[in-house]
């Protein structure tokens, strides 16, 4: 070897080990990542880079990591051949070059070119920052079991806190407002927290995007909510296919008694003497209300599949001598009574049912632990389901379409709606579960009644113009309760264009 000698001292040659292994290091981390959050087979330019640049760098590292063994094998034995004595000169030259600060600079800026990528992926894939939901207000009282499970998200995620900005009051129409105006220039949620009713309007408008089915399989995520319930999740008057949210609780009407008695068979069992008869309010409760009352006396309007039943040229909604029936009993109910314009239907039926006004009452299931609990604690309580079909209500999930973060959104709604957490909401806060699991494992009484109404209750309208079509509803009904029953002419036909999107007559 000509006598040449290449005096590489110890400290140089674990110096230059490490520098080999660290690039080696970062390349297969980042290629790992990049690769796992890549979709299979990607759908835009970005995924495809995305895959395409993991690939080529865990390349590189299974290139690298063969180099790096006959590295560390030359260095830590002497040069036999040529070759390895010029390697040995070029590692040399390096060590020493680390010795000098402005190698040490030059190192570190190249290790700065694959930082940037590490740290814009997290280890969990999500996008770092605040997710806010737009909700109404907790109605479990005390428990306040949303915001638990919201903390128990946040102590899993501190790089997603959640925060949630209140949509008005609890009444639909309330919260619709505000959350319509983020969704077109507020821009400040992350998840909309919908009820039912609203999500064809949220859908056909853009307000929100479908769930990403490719890049975490839902299948099996949802395979034991209730069917009827996750159904409101999708486009069930357009064309899409998606699954646009996911439930958060359900809801159905209970029938809360104050002593043990024969089960009322009819609406006119109960109605007539309940809770609800007190109050009369100008507000969704009276949509929910009238259309109960003429399901349960057979008639329809609106058919087992949300959709308007009309009149044979499709010019109006038919509304059949049952439905007439069901409005002459409603008339009868609140006669004398002046429309509430402002107020919550829920809570005033509450009051005269816990002061012992009536001794029967149509309510939600949040309403039973405010009976069941002190002060109230009524040791009697019955609760069944309705004599007749309940309207279906409930919270569904949905990211919305602006958030720059829709992943961490998705796994957000995903954690919310899970197994436990479904089982959490019923227990500790009695809001009705959407999945099997909750039903099964609940200790609450009433869980098997409240499952069977949940399953057999109907739909409201299914339309993207629901606000328009329950307004006009709400007033054709104070008409028929000012008028004995009967509707005004040209209702029908108001109502039909209302749910069609057409203009709204006061």
């Amino acid at each position: 070897m000509n006598g040449r000698n290449t005096p590489l001292r110890i400290p140089y040659r674990i110096l230059v080990i490490i520098a080999a292994v660290v690039p080696v290091v970062l390349s297969t981390a980042v290629g790992s990542v990049l690769v796992n959050e890549a979709q299979a087979f990607p759908d835009d330019v970005g995924e495809w880079v995305k895959l395409l640049l993991g690939a080529a760098l865990l390349v590189f590292a299974a290139f690298a990591l063969t180099v790096l063994g006959w590295m560390t094998r030359l260095l830590l034995r002497r040069p036999e051949t040529e070759d390895e004595l010029r390697v040995l000169e070029l590692l040399n030259r390096l060590g020493k070059t680390l010795k000098r600060p402005s190698g040490v600079v030059a190192i570190l800026a190249a290790l700065a070119l694959i930082a940037p990528i590490a740290w814009l992926l997290p280890n969990d894939g999500l996008e770092p920052g605040t997710l806010y939901i737009m909700s109404a207000k907790d109605e479990s009282g005390a428990a306040n079991v949303r915001n638990i499970l919201v903390q128990q998200w946040n102590q899993a995620h501190p790089d997603n806190p959640v925060k949630f900005s209140p949509s008005g009051d609890t009444e639909p129409d309330d919260q619709h407002t505000r959350m319509v105006e983020d969704a077109k220039k507020g821009h400040q949620a992350d998840v909309y927290v919908l009820d039912v009713v609203y999500m064809q309007e949220f859908i056909s408008n853009g307000y929100i995007r479908p769930l990403d089915e490719s890049r975490r399989p839902l299948e099996a995520k949802t395979d034991d909510f209730l069917k009827n319930v996750l159904d409101t999740c999708r486009d069930m008057s357009g064309d899409s296919k998606a699954l646009w949210a996911l439930p958060w609780n359900t809801d159905a009407g209970l029938l809360y008694r104050r002593s043990e008695g024969p089960r009322p068979e009819s609406w006119t069992d109960y109605f007539p003497r309940s809770a609800n008869a007190a109050h009369l309010f100008r507000s969704e409760s009276l949509t929910i209300t009238a259309l109960e009352a003429i399901w349960a006396h057979g008639g329809d309007v609106v058919n087992a599949d949300g959709q308007l039943v009309l009149t044979p040229n499709d010019s109006a909604v038919n509304f059949d001598q049952n439905a007439s029936d069901a409005l002459k009993d409603l008339a009868d109910v609140y006669k004398g009574k002046e429309p509430e314009d402002k107020g919550d239907a829920e809570e005033a039926a509450l009051r005269e049912f816990t002061r012992g006004n009536a001794d029967v009452m149509r309510n939600w299931p949040v309403g039973y632990d405010k009976l069941a609990k002190p002060p109230n604690g009524l040791p009697s309580l019955q609760v069944t389901r309705l004599p007749h079909p309940s309207v279906l209500g409930g919270q569904n999930l949905a990211v919305s379409n602006s958030t720059r973060k829709p992943k961490a959104a998705q796994a957000l709604i995903e954690f919310l709606t899970s197994p436990s957490s479904e089982l959490i909401l019923f227990e500790v806060g009695g809001f009705a579960p959407t999945r099997d699991y909750a039903y099964k494992y609940a200790t609450r009484p009433y869980r098997e009644e409240l499952k069977t109404a949940v399953t057999e209750a109907r739909l409201r309208p299914v339309t993207p113009h629901y606000t328009e079509f329950s307004a006009t509803f709400r007033d054709g009904i104070m008409d028929a309760i000012r008028n004995k029953g009967r509707l005004p002419p040209d209702f029908p036909k108001r109502l039909r264009d209302a749910a069609a999107g057409g203009p709204h007559d006061n």
